[in-house]
C-alpha cells in the first residue's frame, strides 16, 4: 500500500512532535520543581491557606504558595485556567459563600454586607475607587437621574451609593443569595425615608440584555471588578451593548490585568471563581468589533500588564 503525503505534512508532523516533546519536558520540570526542597514553604502554605482564608500571609508567603501551585497545576496540565463548562461556573459563582475554607455562610455574608467598610486599606481603597467612578461619571455628563446598570453587583454596595446620589440604579448578578441580601439595603434606605431608584435582580452578566427584556434605554452600563468572574467575557461586552441608548457608554471598571492570571490563581483556587485578567488590546478589540465607535483609556498609559483597566466605550448616537 502507498501513502501520498502532501507537501509540507511531515514537517507538521515533525512540529507538532517536537511541541508535545516540550510541553511534556516543561511539565516534568515543572512537577520536580515543585516538589522540591525550594518550594517546600509554598506546600505548607498552600495546605494551611486551604484550611483557613485568613491565614496570615505575608507578600512573600503568598508569592511561595502562588508560585507552587502554578507549577503544580501546569505539570497536571490545569494552568493556564480553562472554563468550559458554562453550567459548571454558575454553579461555583452562585455557591461562591460556600466555598470560602474556614469561614461560614453567615460570616461571608456579614462581609459582604459590610463592604466597602473593611478593616484595614480596604476601606480607602473602595470609597477611593467610588469616587473615581463618580468622577468619570461625570466627565462623560453621566449625571443624575441617568438610568446606570450595573453587572455583577454582588450585594450592591456601588448600586446604593449611586442611587442615593441620585441615580436610577437596576444592579444584577446571578447569585440569588446576593440579591437576597441586597434587598436589606433596600430595607435600610426605606428606614431612612429616602426616596430612590434602586432595585435588584438575578442576571448572568452573559444574556444581561435578554435579561433586561430588551431595554436598550440605559444611560450607563457599568461593571466593576466583576468582569474578571464572567463565564464569557465577549458575550457580556456584546450582551452590554444592546441594552444602551444611542450615544450610552460602557464602563469597565478597575477590571485587572493580565498578570492577574498568575497572581490570584491562589484565590481563584480557595473560592472555585474566576480569577483572569484582561489584555487591554484584546478587550480594545472586542469593543470596536461590537460596535463601540469611541474608546477611552482612564488609566495609565503604560500600564505594564499589571495596573487595572479603567476603560469607557461609548455606543454610536
Amino acid at each position: 500500500m502507498i501513502f501520498w503525503l502532501a507537501p509540507g505534512f511531515e514537517d507538521g508532523i515533525i512540529w507538532h512532535i517536537t511541541c508535545n516533546w516540550v510541553v511534556n519536558m516543561m511539565r516534568t520540570l515543572s512537577r520536580a520543581l515543585a516538589q522540591s526542597p525550594l518550594l517546600s514553604r509554598g506546600r505548607r502554605l498552600v495546605e494551611q491557606n486551604s484550611k483557613n482564608w485568613d491565614s496570615a500571609l505575608s507578600k512573600y508567603d503568598k508569592l511561595f504558595a502562588g508560585v507552587y501551585l502554578i507549577l503544580e497545576d501546569y505539570s497536571r496540565g490545569l494552568f493556564p485556567p480553562r472554563f468550559e463548562d458554562q453550567a459548571k461556573a454558575y454553579a461555583a459563582e452562585v455557591d461562591y459563600r460556600s466555598h470560602i475554607p474556614g469561614l461560614n455562610e453567615t460570616i461571608v455574608r456579614r462581609t459582604e454586607l459590610s463592604k466597602p467598610f473593611w478593616v484595614g486599606r480596604a476601606v480607602e481603597k473602595y470609597l477611593t475607587q467610588f469616587i473615581h467612578l463618580m468622577k468619570l461619571l461625570e466627565r462623560l455628563n453621566i449625571a443624575p437621574p441617568a438610568r446606570l446598570l450595573e453587572l455583577g453587583c454582588g450585594t450592591g454596595w456601588m448600586a446604593e451609593f449611586l442611587a442615593t446620589a441620585g441615580f436610577d440604579v437596576t444592579g444584577t448578578s446571578i447569585a440569588p443569595a446576593d440579591i437576597e441580601d441586597a434587598g436589606a439595603r433596600l430595607r435600610g434606605i426605606a428606614a431612612k425615608g429616602l426616596a430612590v431608584q434602586l432595585r435588584f435582580q438575578i442576571a448572568p452578566m452573559e444574556s444581561i440584555a435578554e435579561a433586561m427584556g430588551g431595554r436598550n434605554d440605559y444611560d450607563a452600563v457599568f461593571v466593576f471588578e466583576a468582569l474578571h468572574h464572567a463565564f464569557n467575557w465577549r458575550q457580556t461586552i456584546t450582551s452590554s451593548f444592546k441594552c444602551l441608548r444611542p450615544g450610552g457608554w460602557l464602563l469597565i471598571c478597575n477590571e485587572p490585568n493580565l498578570l492577574h492570571t498568575f497572581v490570584s490563581y491562589r484565590v481563584a483556587k480557595l473560592s472555585n471563581t474566576h480569577e483572569i485578567g484582561f489584555s487591554r488590546g484584546e478587550l480594545t478589540s472586542h469593543l470596536r468589533q461590537v460596535g463601540f465607535p469611541s474608546v477611552k483609556y482612564l488609566s495609565a498609559p503604560l500600564h505594564f500588564w499589571i495596573k487595572p483597566h479603567w476603560i469607557a466605550a461609548q455606543k454610536s448616537r
